[in-house]
């Protein structure tokens, strides 16, 4: 774009005949540059294409750009597209006058409204963008970016048109061609043509709803401080909180430890001496304690060993302890004792899982598991163990049988007393059955039919009888509890079941020794 004596002059518009005649004309030094005012002239290149340029020689410090023809044919198109608008006028390379800005293309309405048209068809930055904006808006003019592709990822919004048409793009026949182009319109929300959008964006009612750049970075930069004030207020109330919890948890833990103290100087282990443990498959320890609502005594009990601590000690609750044959138990003892104690109650307590515990049987005040398992070992007692019904048994209890001699295992041939005679059998001691020595399956000498003779039969009879008689003393021994068919025996003690005279770890209540009866037992 140059000046000639106040006339305004487009190279790309100028006819070529009047191009060339524009030498010849007597006014042609007067030609100057729109961008800095210097002495120009007009050439035109191998291709053709008409452009001013200094003269040379001429120093410049203005910055000419350099104008792609896809440049040039997309300001033609938008000022042939604006100017078929009504009341709407386009001048292309519309300087500042004081060079703040040059418009590509400069759209007039009647009523003083004005928009500038930037092509921009290389790469620029995003400040860049916002910059020459927000020149334009200080003059009251609108900015429109042609671009050929989006610019959604900028944090500013433009108003922009796409066009997919870049520097690379091949030229159409016609410029105003390039209005019939297609793209998706980020303004619009939709595809549709690039002459479209211009004339949405010459409409009368068309209005920007984001605000200047200036604005909208004020308005992020309002956003974020008060973001980063939200962000310190919520870091200091999380931290008040923080100290509040740890205060109520202080204290929580405080009372809780006065608790535990009154618990455990309540407690006290109930007296035995006067009552032995009673009889059981288990040891059971108890305690005497009372409730801390109101004071209520109750025995609580448990079936490990209060010596032994273990790492989940804090999550404890009454598990097997609240089995039938345990409760069983601790009744029997509580009738022995006959003091009136009452027995603590085993409830489910609210939360996750089927948690359970100990509560008072009168007010139901729940008595912590981790109160039980705080309890000093010299606060419990045992009441219930494996034991057995005769002193002798209880004295061997837990003895092995005595190893056979090694003579008696020793058996001695003797020499012939001469030769060609039989030689004696001679036999070891002999074995019983009952005795621990004794290997194999056991005998069955009932059968009277295969005695050989009458020493034999006496001798099956009386197994016989001896038999009976031991079958008489199992249904009558008050431990066991016979079946319907009554060779079939439920031991009351420990719940096992044995057929016949078959008694086994039950015999002399060995089912309740500690170490005296195998795995699967049972």
């Amino acid at each position: 774009m140059a000046y000639l004596n106040g006339e305004r002059l487009d190279a790309t518009e100028v006819p070529h005949v009047q191009w060339r005649a524009l030498a010849t004309r007597a006014d042609y030094p007067d030609l100057v540059l729109i961008e800095c005012g210097l002495r120009a002239k007009r050439v035109t290149s191998n291709r053709g294409r008409q452009f001013f340029a200094h003269l040379p020689l001429v120093d410049c410090e203005a910055e000419h750009k350099s104008e792609s023809p896809q440049h040039l044919a997309m300001k033609r198109a938008l000022k042939e597209r604006i100017n078929a608008a009504p009341g709407w006028s386009a001048e292309v390379e519309v300087r500042h006058p004081e060079g703040a800005w040059t418009a590509d293309v400069l759209a007039i309405h009647e009523n003083g409204r004005r928009l500038a048209f930037e092509v921009q068809l290389s790469q620029q930055t995003e400040e860049e963008y916002t910059h020459r904006s927000q020149r334009y808006v200080d003059d009251r003019i609108g900015p429109v970016w042609v671009v050929p592709n989006g610019l959604e990822q900028f944090v500013v919004r433009l108003p922009m048109i796409v066009t997919g048409f870049g520097k690379t793009s091949p030229l159409p026949e016609e410029s105003v061609d390039l209005m019939s182009w297609i793209a998706y319109q980020p303004l619009a929300g939709k595809v549709c043509q690039v002459g479209t959008m211009v004339d949405t964006l010459l409409a009368p009612s068309f209005r920007w709803p984001y605000g200047t750049p200036r604005h909208q970075l004020e308005e992020r930069e309002r956003s974020a401080r008060e973001e980063a004030e939200r962000a310190a207020a919520a870091q200091e109330e999380a931290a008040r909180l923080a100290e509040e919890k740890r205060h109520r948890a202080e204290e929580a833990a405080r009372a809780e430890a006065e608790r535990v103290t009154r618990f455990i100087s309540s407690a006290r282990g109930p007296g035995v001496d006067s009552v032995r443990p009673v009889v059981a498959a288990m040891t059971i320890w108890a305690s005497e304690v009372r409730c801390l609502k109101a004071g209520h005594p109750m025995l609580i009990w448990r079936l490990t060993d209060p010596g032994i601590t273990k790492a989940n000690d804090h999550d404890w609750m009454p598990r097997s302890e609240n089995f039938d044959n345990v409760r069983k138990r601790i009744d029997n003892w509580l009738t022995a004792v006959g003091t009136g104690l009452a027995k603590a109650g085993v409830h489910r307590i609210q939360g996750t899982g089927h948690r359970r515990a100990f509560t008072c049987p009168d007010c139901t005040d729940v008595i912590r598991g981790s109160w039980v398992t705080a309890l000093p070992s010299g606060k419990w007692s045992v009441i219930a163990q494996g034991s057995r019904i005769s002193e002798e048994a209880r004295a061997a209890l837990y003895q092995r049988p005595a190893p056979l001699l090694e003579a008696a295992l020793t058996v001695t041939r003797p020499v012939a007393s001469s030769p060609g005679l039989p030689v004696e059998p001679v036999h070891g001691p002999v074995i019983q059955e009952g005795d621990p020595g004794f290997v194999g399956p056991r005998r069955w000498s009932h059968w009277m039919s295969e005695a050989r003779d009458a020493d034999e039969i006496a001798e099956r009879q009386a197994a016989k009888d001896a038999r009976a008689a031991r079958m008489r003393e199992i249904r009558e021994n008050p431990r066991y509890i016979g079946s319907a068919n009554g060779f079939r025996f439920r031991c009351t003690d420990c719940g096992g079941v044995f057929e016949d005279d078959n008694e086994g770890i039950h015999a002399n209540s060995r089912c309740l020794s500690v170490g005296g009866r195998p795995p699967g037992w049972r």
